[in-house]
């Protein structure tokens, strides 16, 4: 199965939205707690980029930008986006509808 940029950047948007819903968020990998919902979303963008040690990085040490990430990359840090959300107790809306359809089929 093939995974085009383009539906990996849509999916990164919406994984952001829900997690940008969030009043507080811990990171336990980071020992360190924010309040999502307050943050832009260009902001949030950059922070998460930063907490996530698996992102690549230039070799300054500069995260890479999003349009430069292979599929792999990028599909490894929505999935670190989505475990932070699990470590919080939150389930993601399009997973709920997800096993919705899924329980009709």
């Amino acid at each position: 199965m093939i995974i085009s940029s383009q539906f990996n950047r849509f999916m990164h948007g919406v994984v952001l939205r829900e997690l940008g819903a969030l009043r507080y968020l811990q990171i336990r990998e980071h020992k360190l707690a924010l309040r999502p919902f307050y943050l832009t979303h260009d902001t949030l963008k950059q922070l998460l980029k930063v907490l996530d040690f698996d992102y690549p990085r230039e070799k300054g040490g500069k995260p890479f930008s999003y349009k430069k990430l292979t599929t792999h990359d990028m599909l490894a840090h929505i999935a670190f986006i989505e475990l932070v959300m699990a470590e919080n107790g939150f389930e993601p809306k399009y997973l709920q509808e997800f096993k919705e359809e899924i329980k009709n089929v």
